[in-house]
């Protein structure tokens, strides 16, 4: 995976967002709370007009709260037909709320076979 130039797009105490080259899309890292929203909303509209399918990749993330997940389900839930986003590094319980509630059959989401335990 290759990081698109040195300087994040994202760089809190406690996030970072960094955009990605091969596959395109973000490598997500810290925490997602009510407090970094905005941070994760500006970091998908950068990348929300490559044409294609992206990655988000999330193996970086200590905690995902339940608006942040639904803005990435979101996300996905708004590609063009035939592309598609694909959490990848998702933690188990995120893969399980994720299955639960019925968000992996969103048009557009692929589940990762890469995930952290």
């Amino acid at each position: 995976m290759d990081a698109v130039g040195a300087e994040p797009l994202v760089r809190t105490a406690e996030l970072r967002i960094t955009r990605i080259r091969r596959p395109p899309g973000l490598r997500i890292e810290g925490v997602v709370d009510v407090h970094a929203h905005r941070h994760l909303s500006g970091a998908l509209e950068v990348i929300r007009s490559v044409d294609g399918d992206l990655q988000l990749e999330l193996s970086g993330l200590e905690f995902l709260d339940l608006g942040g997940l639904r803005m990435l389900i979101g996300f996905a839930g708004t590609r063009n037909p035939g592309h598609h986003v694909e959490l990848t590094g998702l933690a188990p319980h995120l893969r399980n709320v994720i299955a639960l509630v019925g968000w992996d059959e969103t048009p557009g989401l692929l589940l990762g076979d890469h995930s952290v335990n």
